[in-house]
């Protein structure tokens, strides 16, 4: 497997999270304000690193 195809493996995973949690916000936030803020937190952690590994394409 070369460079490329790790990272595409790797943003293809992380999409997969990223799509759950959005799937699933509405549902978990709802449990606590201290639940919402971890979910959103997840979220924007997963974009950002969805983000970084797209510019190493």
């Amino acid at each position: 497997m070369n460079n490329d195809e790790g990272l595409k493996a790797q943003i293809k995973e992380l999409e997969a999270d990223l799509l759950f949690y959005l799937r699933k916000y509405h549902e978990l936030a709802s449990r606590s304000p201290y639940m919402k803020a971890v979910v959103e937190k997840e979220i924007q952690r997963l974009e950002e690193e969805i983000k970084r590994l797209g510019q190493l394409l």
